[in-house]
């Protein structure tokens, strides 16, 4: 009985410091994403000023990703206005992961595709999931960085069940383990870290006994 008394006190301890660690990498993240969506958008500025020609394509593109850097801003801006109030429901870091999959896969849509070098981002978002400390965001953030590849990979070949693929199949099969590896490798990381936080309170408690 009092072992279980003490799980539970345990438990509920953990949800306590596992929350403000989620409010506090909520706010990390957040400025992680407002620098990514900076870098991201001057490598865009540089490309379409200084390595491509403007032609109508290339154009409507940088128009497309100069409105979807300014939607992300917002986004962000929004975010960070809910955490100076100390709004923080549990549904906001999933609300923001979700925004940057759906932002990242219309932005890749618009150029070209599954074979954008903008794939790539999909691991970072997956990498701020884990600032929150949260196995279920990780596990969101990976499956929605899965389905918005497979996405891409839908508009850029249209016949999936043909023998001639736009992307192949070995490299849409290498990204989608990738990703997945990637999330399960953090979600070990945020179990090892409940780990040590365990170890480390009965460590301290041994030797405040010991010492009294």
């Amino acid at each position: 009985m009092a072992a279980d008394i003490g799980a539970s006190a345990g438990d509920r301890q953990w949800f306590i410091v596992g929350r403000w660690q989620e409010y506090e990498g909520e706010g990390r993240a957040n400025l992680l994403r407002i620098m990514a969506i900076g870098a991201f958008y001057i490598v865009q500025l540089a490309h379409y000023y200084g390595f491509s020609e403007h032609t109508q394509e290339v154009v409507a593109f940088h128009q497309a990703a100069t409105a979807l850097a300014a939607a992300w801003t917002l986004i962000a801006v929004a975010i960070l206005l809910c955490l100076r109030q100390r709004i923080f429901p549990a549904v906001l870091k999933f609300v923001s992961t979700g925004c940057d999959i759906v932002l990242l896969t219309a932005l890749a849509s618009i150029g070209s595709k599954a074979n954008s070098p903008l794939v790539f981002a999909y691991f970072v978002i997956i990498a701020l999931a884990a600032m929150r400390f949260s196995l279920r965001l990780i596990w969101c953030a990976t499956l929605g960085g899965m389905l918005g590849y497979l996405a891409l990979v839908g508009l850029t070949d249209t016949k999936w069940f043909d023998a001639d693929h736009a992307v192949p199949v070995v490299t849409q099969l290498v990204v989608l383990l990738s990703l997945a590896l990637t999330g399960i490798m953090l979600g070990q990381v945020i179990r090892r870290v409940r780990a040590l936080a365990d170890e480390y309170a009965q460590r301290l408690t041994a030797q405040q006994r010991a010492t009294s």
